[in-house]
Formats: structure tokens, C-alpha cells, sequence
């Protein structure tokens, strides 16, 4: 047992089949090299949350395919973003320790031990519902299984084959199910005729699901559209507004994504935090740009929500591959407001 050094290879041992789903920032497929790589400390993770890396980890064995076994873990990141190996390394041995030394002959019904292990482990944790709800339609895309049962509702009611105000019955699962499978199902076409159309309540949990799925420049187009009229309504409903921004975050249409937010940034809206909230954890690559990054550190350390919440969100981006050298240098730019300066001088002294 001493060759197993990391989860990969203990899964490996036991000849199960695996599929890893980052939980952090947007629910999206981890490769297996690029999870194998991450515990081995050879690259950081690349979508940290909250200095961890959130993780759903669905394993299965060939002699049982009908027996599915799910593990959310986060793992601690150090300051550059790689995996602390001792917060692993005593996941492990804990793990082998409940089995025995029987990894490699391990059954599907023996490995029940194994995942009573996340009852107690601090590792674990359980995710929201909707991370939950787009996991499962996820997970099922990934096996190949069929959506649940409540797919078939959603996909009439945001394809327009039902009135618009009939979307009470529509659950969060059902929306899951229908975003996880718009291209494979050619949906996108339908959905993108009638976004306009939704009431707020359906729209924002649409958005919320589609924040996961690289959606194509016609979609985010028409949510671009909708919610540049609520950028100029200064009354307008900001979680709506922010809905939208979520719905657009992982865009194949960059240009329109950042677009947005630039729009966003120049607006009344600018200092809600719930949207800058927002603009951090789901849409986050659109800050690599300096052209957005700068703006958005000025309204992030000037919005009523004070100081902390600065430190909050910065802390966090700061942990993002790609956006530490970024920030770093908006903090040494001589012409930031004295706002700025404020708050990063707060962030360094709590550092």
C-alpha cells in the first residue's frame, strides 16, 4: 500500500472508473490528467474557490455499473494555489485504515466502508442545492444515462411550448437537466427566441444553471440584451441583473461577456455588492483583462459594503492562476484613488 501516494492512485488500484467534477466556481468536468497533476503538485488548481479546491469525485466499478459512489471534497490550496498534501495525505490514511489492506481486490459492496468515511471527514462537504441539482445532470450526461423526470417540463416551458407565466411546476432540477443537454438536444435556438419573454423568477434560475455551459454567441447575446436594460434602469431588480451576468460567465462570446461588464461597471449598479460579488466568483476571467480589473478593484474598495468585503473577494481572486501578477500590479499603479489604496492597505495589514 505505500505506492499509494494520492487519491488517483488509490482509485486506480481499485479499478475503479472515475469522473471528476469541479464544485467551486461553476460545476465543470476536471481531466483526469489535470486532477492527477494538481495532487501530484504539478500545476495549481485552476479554478480555486475560496482557497480550496471544491470537488465532486463520481466513481463506479465495472463489476457493479449500476453502483455509483460520490465524495465532495475540498482540499486546502496554499498561497499559489497548489494542494497542501498533508490535508490529503490524512484523507488517505484514513481511507486505508477503514479498508484494510484490501485496495486492490476492493468490491463496489466493501468500498461502502470507504464512503462512510465522509460523515465524519473534515474534508468533506455538501454543496448547495443548485450545485447539487447541475452535479446530477452532469453526472448522468457523463454515464450516459438519461435526464431525470423532471426534464421534460423545463424543456417545454423555456422552448416556449407552454404561456410564459405557467412555470410554477418547472423545478431547479428539470432547469438543470435542460441546460446541461441545450446543444445535445438543439435547444439553444428556442431558449434564445424567448429570453426576452421570462418573468424574473424563471430567468434568474435559468441563468444560474446556464453560468456551467459554455453557451454560444446568439444566447449570450439575447441575455446580454435583456439585461442592458436593466444596466439602464438605475430602479431595476440587481439580482436579476446579477442573475444575468452568472448566466453569461462561462460564454464562448467573450467579447459580449466583457462587454457587459464594462457596461455594469459604469452604471448605477456599480457599488452592489452582490454584483461585484457575482462578477468575482462566476465570471471572474473577464477580470484578466486590466481594462475591467482596474474599474472593478475601484468599486469593490469604494461600495457600501466596506473594507471587508474587499478583502473577502481579493483574497480569493488572488488564489485564481492568471490574476495574482494582475492584481498585484493594480495595487502598485500610482494613479489609484485613495479608496483603493485604503483598502489594500487593510488587506496587507490582515495579511
Amino acid at each position: 500500500m505505500s505506492d499509494i501516494t494520492t487519491l488517483t492512485d488509490f482509485l486506480d488500484k481499485t479499478g475503479a472508473n472515475l469522473r471528476v467534477f469541479d464544485m467551486g466556481r461553476r460545476v465543470s468536468l476536471v481531466s483526469a490528467n489535470t486532477f492527477s497533476r494538481f495532487e501530484q503538485c504539478e500545476l495549481p488548481y485552476p479554478q480555486p474557490y475560496m482557497y480550496h479546491a471544491r470537488l465532486g469525485i463520481l466513481f463506479w466499478y465495472p463489476q457493479a455499473p449500476e453502483q455509483h459512489f460520490i465524495w465532495f471534497l475540498q482540499f486546502p490550496l496554499d498561497e499559489q494555489g497548489f494542494i497542501i498534501q498533508a490535508a490529503r495525505d490524512d484523507f488517505l490514511k484514513r481511507l486505508l485504515e477503514t479498508i484494510g489492506q484490501n485496495a486492490k481486490d476492493m468490491s463496489a459492496e466493501e468500498n461502502q466502508q470507504a464512503q462512510n468515511l465522509m460523515k465524519d471527514n473534515p474534508l468533506a462537504f455538501t454543496p448547495d442545492q443548485e450545485r447539487i441539482a447541475i452535479f446530477n445532470a452532469k453526472a448522468k450526461l457523463a454515464l450516459g444515462q438519461p435526464a431525470s423526470r423532471f426534464h421534460d417540463q423545463a424543456e417545454e416551458y423555456f422552448t416556449g411550448q407552454r404561456d410564459m407565466d405557467d412555470w410554477e411546476d418547472v423545478g431547479l432540477q428539470g432547469i438543470a437537466d435542460f441546460t446541461v443537454r441545450l446543444e445535445k438536444q438543439d435547444n439553444a435556438g428556442d431558449l434564445t427566441k424567448h429570453i426576452a419573454s421570462f418573468p424574473d423568477i424563471p430567468f434568474s434560475a435559468l441563468c444560474r444553471c446556464l453560468e456551467n455551459e459554455s453557451i454560444d454567441h446568439k444566447l449570450t447575446a439575447a441575455i446580454c440584451d435583456r439585461a442592458e436594460k436593466l444596466i439602464a434602469d438605475s430602479e431595476a431588480d440587481r439580482l436579476t441583473l446579477a442573475a444575468a451576468i452568472r448566466g453569461v460567465g462561462h460564454s464562448q462570446a467573450k467579447g459580449l461577456r466583457d462587454g457587459l461588464i464594462k457596461d455594469v461597471l459604469a452604471s448605477a449598479h456599480s457599488d452592489d455588492i452582490e454584483i461585484l460579488t457575482v462578477i468575482a466568483a462566476r465570471a471572474w476571467e473577464s477580470l484578466e483583462n486590466p481594462e475591467l480589473l482596474k474599474p472593478y478593484l475601484e468599486k469593490l474598495a469604494a461600495c457600501p459594503a466596506g473594507e471587508q468585503a474587499f478583502i473577502k473577494i481579493v483574497r480569493d481572486l488572488i488564489f485564481v492562476p492568471g490574476l495574482r501578477t494582475l492584481i498585484i500590479a493594480q495595487f502598485r499603479d500610482p494613479d489609484r484613488s485613495d479608496a483603493l489604496s485604503n483598502a489594500i492597505g487593510l488587506l496587507m495589514g490582515q495579511n
